[in-house]
């Protein structure tokens, strides 16, 4: 059964969302195919759900295609420690090669039931590191004319150079982002449907992109977000269905919540990720990304962070 969704200026909210309500808020969206669908697969502990996946899918008559990029914490390694998170955790993590990031992706899919589910609707799974690795990827002045075109260019010059072919070639569609409202340390604050793109970096290690002590991070989820929106339309939906975490402290695992049962929705990742923070308990003025996300593309609006804090969320 669906849960009522409410629709405050440009966000569609359902708390007591399920199948039914999930679907309808994905086909009230503005989807122009193909669409590419960037789930939230970051690590083994909390993810994009088969069953979140496979609803999505089902509400997509259309051409699609689900990418993700490898990571070092989606790994039968982290999903066995039990723990502080160490130095020597993040070594062994930070450690795996290229094998080991393939390995890990293969059991994931099985693990997570994932792997049937995009058997079941015949969907393409590209891996954006394996483009990579194969460099099957744009000449960075394909890249570089498109973004300069609308956007001041990328601080990470770097990013211009690791665009796959094959998502290059889908451009002019849609990516949908579906992520889901992650609390973390104090340098990112929250992952949301904006930051849940930076998975799209291709390279499978992105300290680099990081920087020292995450100096470099807000920029670079700028960049891979002026990339994005130079090929496609961007759409967001951020989900706490079935689990979603949040810490305050970056030694320890992060606090999983389940069943929550919310569903955010929205044409503006911009407004969808100011609506969401703000209902976490956020000021979304003091979330980097977002404070640089409203000077590159546009403000959301104050009606939306207002009606958001009747709505508040607590995780924290």
């Amino acid at each position: 059964m669906a849960g009522a969704i409410e629709t405050h200026g440009q966000v569609m909210f359902c708390k007591e969302g399920a199948r039914d309500s999930f679907i309808e808020i994905i086909s009230k969206l503005d989807l122009k195919e193909p669409v590419v669908i960037k789930p939230n697969w970051s690590t083994s502990e909390v993810f994009t759900e088969a069953e979140i996946l496979d609803w999505t899918l089902s509400a997509l008559d259309c051409e699609k295609v689900v990418v993700e990029s490898c990571a070092h914490y989606r790994s039968p390694i982290y999903k066995s420690h039990d723990g502080p998170f160490d130095a020597d955790l993040e070594k062994k993590l930070l450690g795996q090669k290229k094998g080991d990031l393939q390995r890990n992706d293969r059991w994931f899919l099985e693990f997570t039931g994932i792997g049937d589910v995009l058997k079941k609707h015949g969907v393409e799974y590209l891996n954006l590191s394996e483009e990579f690795w194969a460099k099957r990827v744009c000449k960075a002045d394909q890249v570089k004319m498109l973004v300069e075109s609308r956007f001041e260019p990328l601080v990470n010059d770097i990013m211009y150079s690791i665009v796959p072919t094959r998502l290059y070639d889908l451009r002019g569609g849609t990516i949908l982002s579906l992520a889901k409202p992650k609390i973390t340390d104090e340098t990112i604050g929250v992952t949301l449907s904006i930051k849940n793109l930076f998975g799209l970096i291709s390279t499978p290690y992105r300290g680099k992109f990081h920087g020292v002590n995450d100096t470099k991070l807000h920029d670079s989820i700028m960049d891979i977000n002026k990339i994005c929106h130079s090929l496609f339309d961007v759409r967001g939906i951020v989900e706490a269905v079935f689990s979603t975490s949040a810490s305050r402290n970056c030694s320890s695992k992060p606090t999983i919540f389940h069943d929550l049962g919310l569903i955010w929705g929205s044409n503006s990742v911009f407004e969808l990720d100011a609506a969401v923070s703000t209902q976490l308990g956020l000021d979304v003025q003091n979330v980097g990304h977002l404070a640089l996300a409203a000077q590159t593309f546009g403000k959301w609006s104050q009606q939306t962070v207002e009606n958001a804090m009747k709505n508040r969320v607590k995780l924290l």
